[in-house]
């Protein structure tokens, strides 16, 4: 199928691609003939990807009136420095590094970067098309990719979500704002990008659970230390496990074993059993009093060889 670039005129370029399937033409097609947005599609195993190159700007800065941060809003006691997550060997894993907040800026500086008007609208117009064509109920997909990439620039824009959370937003099941700690929105840039209409630089991936929640986990503990109304007072620890574990139950997710923690600051490693996170969390289930510490984990270097105790 020919394409051509979403929100402006250009050239046809045809493509090399796996035929499509009748979700793919639907998609296409109701973009077209609705909004003539050109997309390109591609579906891997059970994850819809949608590339959309446009040649008109996503982002812009603007002015905005300095005003004092909001009074109600708890300062923040703790700053994360830095947080990451995977999912390996049947475990989630997490490593973060947090030290007590010295300071706090709560005015803002008078600039904001925002999205265009123009992105704006594309992103509502491909979440309609989503709802028009995507939601039957017995859909194959189970994860949705959207890759909104600036090729003049070079700037890309990526959201991936799991669909069943985006039919409970549309039937008002999920709030907005709880639906919005679900995507996983990352923006970068590269040269690359420019000039590419066709989604050359993507590397298509099946979007697997445990991936995603790992993912998921770490934007919402990162979401909690720097944009919640209510940021960590007292033990940060629990706060980040609490998350872990209404997150996994958010989804009903049991094939995992572990859940290892790593605290770089304090050198604390722990492992917890999926019973454990019963204990944590706004959503827990087992009395807070008789909760789990998980199990603490030395590590010991001694004559060239590495020991683990558990304590």
């Amino acid at each position: 199928m020919a394409v051509g670039l979403a929100g402006c005129n250009s050239k046809k370029i045809e493509l090399n691609r796996p035929p499509e399937g009748d979700l793919q033409k639907k998609f296409e097609l109701t973009c077209f003939k609705d909004y003539k947005l050109h997309v390109i599609t591609r579906m891997v195993e059970k994850t819809f990807w949608i590339y959309v190159p446009t040649d008109q700007p996503l982002f812009d800065f603007a002015a905005e009136a300095p005003s004092p941060g909001d009074p109600l809003k708890k300062p923040a006691k703790y700053e994360l420095i830095y947080i990451d997550g995977s999912f390996k060997e049947h475990a989630f894993n997490f490593e973060y590094d947090v030290v007590p907040k010295t300071k706090a800026n709560l005015n803002n500086e008078g600039i904001t970067n925002k999205g265009t008007e123009f992105f704006d609208g594309l992103y509502t117009k491909l979440f309609n098309i989503i709802q028009q064509t995507l939601l039957a109920p017995k859909t194959p997909i189970s994860f949705v990719v959207i890759a909104i990439t600036d090729i003049k620039k070079g700037i890309e824009v990526r959201y991936t979500f799991y669909l069943e959370d985006f039919r409970k937003q549309s039937m008002d099941a999920l709030p907005g704002d709880e639906f919005s700690k679900r995507v996983l929105q990352e923006s970068k840039g590269s040269k690359d990008y420019i000039g590419d209409e066709i989604g050359q630089h993507l590397e298509y991936t099946d979007i697997k659970m445990p991936d995603f929640l790992a993912k998921q986990i770490v934007n919402r503990i990162r979401f909690t230390f720097t944009q919640s109304d209510f940021p960590p007072q007292q033990d940060y620890e629990q706060v980040i496990l609490g998350t872990i574990a209404d997150t996994v139950r958010y989804y009903h997710f049991k094939d995992f074993q572990e859940v290892r923690t790593n605290d770089l600051r304090s050198k604390k490693k722990k492992i917890f059993a999926p019973g454990d996170l019963e204990y944590f969390g706004e959503d827990k289930s087992k009395d807070k009093d008789a909760k789990s510490n998980g199990k603490l984990i030395h590590i010991i270097f001694e004559n060239g060889k590495t020991t683990f105790k558990d304590e």
